[in-house]
């Protein structure tokens, strides 16, 4: 009797497990996904041997190609990281692709691809996966040279993670970016960093020469090495970029917060984000974040996602993570670090961001053919990976981006 029992105990228990609702974690693979994929494979066992042996053997990663595009994919293989974990409640991103996005057609003035649909652009030119969203909905996304669940290396667009911890961080009240850096760190002090403001290490306008300071040392102490460094210009004069300057900004991300960066990226921004996958954080031999170098790789959704968090689309909820004083920082620019060109439009660095336009878009790019472009008036969000060619040629995405922007594609009613 008692085994009767048991037994019909065991069939009740399996019937409701089968009635029991899907939970809200599940809502993600409830329908099929509409992006292209373009019947990419991935790497053959051959290529993925190759790639390991020259690596092995004292090649260096960055020979253009696809044995640099199988280092962007599986930097977890080769290079030293922590994992940035995914959020517990992963924002869904809603599916409408548009059809004049696809059959865009780019200018015609690229140095290669100008003339073809966008659709046909991604297939052609150097370029691993582009995802566009307007109002929150994605209306292009494309896979041709990679997954799309592959964390792919941001390198620099780390950087305005970066800025945007500072940010996070000003709002709390813990940093003044008017101050100077040795107001932080008193080691800086009789340094080409004495009395330089924040605010200028953050628009890359520090004065610092570059080549004054061995940063990229395989172990080694950031700050002793920051210390050697010499100022070449009064700073907020002129844009001149360095890594070093996204170093030291880190740095004091992990003194206010009292939180390494990636604690501090996990909990203030990846999280709130909703992202849907874990991140890479690449570490040095001593445990110090590379956000100025390889940086981050994340899935290019989760890219957008932290776009998002710049446009109205994502910022609905009573506490964002970009506040309107954030945005309104990053489009209030320092006019004398106009990084225009002959016949260019007028463009701009601040916080971090390698262009910011005066109609108040802004981007940043990265080595290979990266990039996040944000028009936060357009509601629009513009992520892509890429890797150079062994021409060393890259996809210009980020032209194709500003001239999608200004297309009239976008517009809000």
């Amino acid at each position: 009797m008692r085994k009767s029992i048991s037994v019909l105990l065991v069939i009740v228990f399996f019937q409701s497990c089968q009635k029991e609702e899907k939970k809200d974690s599940d809502i993600l693979s409830n329908t099929s996904p509409k992006y292209e994929t373009y019947n990419y494979s991935g790497f053959t066992k051959e290529e993925i041997y190759a790639f390991h042996k020259h690596i092995y053997e004292g090649g260096n990663w960055t020979v253009y190609g696809d044995t640099e595009r199988y280092f962007y994919l599986n930097f977890s293989e080769i290079g030293n990281h922590s994992r940035i974990l995914k959020s517990d409640t992963p924002r869904v991103l809603e599916e409408t692709p548009r059809d004049d996005v696809k059959n865009f057609i780019t200018t015609t003035d690229l140095k290669k691809g100008g003339g073809l649909s966008l659709n046909d652009y991604v297939q052609q030119v150097e370029v691993n996966g582009l995802i566009i969203i307007h109002k929150g909905k994605i209306v292009f996304e494309g896979y041709p040279r990679m997954f799309p669940t592959d964390l792919h290396i941001n390198m620099l667009i780390t950087q305005v993670f970066v800025s945007s911890s500072i940010a996070i961080l000003e709002d709390k009240g813990l940093i003044d970016t008017s101050k100077p850096i040795d107001y932080y760190f008193d080691a800086f002090k009789n340094s080409g960093w004495e009395g330089v403001p924040v605010i200028d290490i953050l628009n890359n306008s520090s004065g610092i020469d570059p080549s004054s300071m061995k940063i990229y040392k395989p172990s080694y102490n950031p700050i002793k090495d920051l210390t050697t460094a010499k100022s070449v210009k009064p700073s907020g004069t002129e844009y001149q970029f360095s890594n070093a300057d996204a170093l030291v900004l880190t740095l004091l991300v992990e003194k206010a917060s009292g939180l390494t960066f990636r604690d501090f990226v996990e909990q203030e921004i990846w999280d709130k984000i909703g992202a849907e996958h874990s991140a890479l954080l690449a570490i040095n031999k001593n445990g110090t974040s590379l956000s100025y170098l390889d940086g981050m790789s994340t899935t290019l959704r989760d890219l957008a996602r932290f776009g998002l968090s710049f446009t109205p689309s994502g910022r609905k909820s009573a506490n964002p993570i970009i506040s309107d004083a954030h945005l309104f920082k990053i489009r209030d620019v320092n006019k004398d670090l106009d990084k225009s060109r002959d016949l260019e439009e007028k463009k701009y660095s601040c916080y971090q961001w390698g262009e910011v336009y005066e109609d108040g878009d802004f981007y940043k790019g990265a080595h290979g053919g990266q990039g996040l472009y944000i028009s936060p008036s357009k509601d629009l969000v513009i992520a892509f990976y890429g890797t150079a060619n062994t021409d060393r040629e890259s996809n210009q995405l980020h032209i194709i981006a500003r001239q999608l922007s200004k297309s009239g594609l976008f517009d809000l009613d």
